[in-house]
């Protein structure tokens, strides 16, 4: 697979005499790093070190921009966001399947060797243990999984079975075809069968149901936490939310490679009552200037770009505004 059009800019930095100095001082430093260049230095610090790396912001906003961005420099498929679940797991509400599958996504993309960001939020809530999530189901034409396999698996992996799937986490048998929405996946997949062999799997719309273009092959992550065959009925009294799982885990043990803003995690932390996850090992990367050995820096262009279609872009952030005031104002619908 060729490199992204804005791979360049991570070799010219990564050749760097100040940037080669900042790699040899790893893990024992910290650096300055102005927001606008901090995508930039994840993807140049990824490809030095050459293997995962899980990189720790205060926000899902935050998490979520710097993986976007990193993903131009490296490439989609290396990159993943790891989000907050979006509730609480004392409300007994179950969060969003495409934040479900989100985060199944990174966890396979950091086990491939990936570069995965993080919020603080999602770093310190548990999560079922790995022999309790529902496997990503893999698919491409000329395997012979069967369609009742592909039902089931789906269904397992917290798929709701409707008549036409229209949104992620739904999926509808008609004959020889499976219509399914993965839960991290741009439009739903028509997968067809002849028997039990896949004959083919397409792109189609969700609003007119009609196919787009084929698919090689799809990874169809899952739309639930827990395996549903694993889940067990919790009885609650009137008015109380059922029980916390007793048996969660921190969704990557070893904690993060790098912090974005350390002191803005740890707040995070205690105002959302979270048992702080140990920063011991992670590189501080922060916009303020405490006295860091070594900065990289840039600022934000002048004029918001315009996309042609919309007409309009969103605008960007003053430079020095905290990365946090963007989320701030949504964190309240956490349960």
């Amino acid at each position: 697979m060729d490199p992204p059009v804005l791979h360049p800019f991570v070799r010219e930095l990564a050749d760097s005499e100040r940037f080669r100095a900042f790699l040899e001082e790893l893990p024992d430093t910290r650096a300055r790093v102005s927001e606008p260049a901090l995508p930039l230095v994840l993807a140049a610090i990824y490809e030095e070190l050459a293997r995962p790396l899980v990189v720790l912001t205060p926000e899902d906003a935050d998490a979520r921009d710097a993986a976007e961005a990193a993903g131009w420099f490296l490439g989609d498929e290396r990159v993943a966001l790891l989000p907050s679940r979006g509730v609480s797991w004392g409300s007994g509400l179950e969060p969003p399947p495409h934040l479900v599958g989100e985060r199944a996504r990174a966890l396979d993309v950091l086990a491939a060797g990936g570069l995965v960001s993080a919020s603080a939020v999602a770093l310190a809530e548990g999560m079922p243990p790995p022999a309790a999530r529902p496997e990503p189901i893999h698919i491409a034409p000329g395997e012979e999984p069967g369609i009742d396999s592909v039902a089931e698996a789906l269904a397992l992996a917290g798929y709701e079975r409707v008549d036409q799937a229209q949104e992620r986490g739904q999926f509808a048998l008609r004959g020889g075809i499976v219509d399914v929405y993965p839960t991290t996946g741009r439009e739903p997949l028509r997968i067809e069968l002849f028997g039990d062999e896949i004959e083919s799997i397409r792109a189609f719309s969700p609003f007119t149901q009609r196919t787009l273009h084929p698919v090689e092959a799809a990874t169809i992550y899952p739309a639930a936490e827990r395996r549903l065959d694993l889940v067990e009925p919790q009885l609650a009294e009137e008015g109380e939310a059922p029980p916390v799982p007793a048996d969660l885990v921190v969704p990557i043990p070893g904690g993060p490679d790098l912090v974005w803003q350390p002191d803005e995690v740890r707040t995070v932390w205690e105002e959302e009552q979270l048992e702080a996850v140990s920063l011991e090992r992670a590189v501080e990367l922060d916009p303020l200037p405490p006295g860091q050995p070594f900065a990289f820096e840039a600022q934000r262009p002048a004029i918001a770009p315009r996309g042609l279609a919309s007409g309009g872009g969103r605008p960007a952030c003053p430079e020095g505004a905290p990365g946090r005031a963007r989320a701030r104002r949504t964190r309240g619908a956490r349960g």
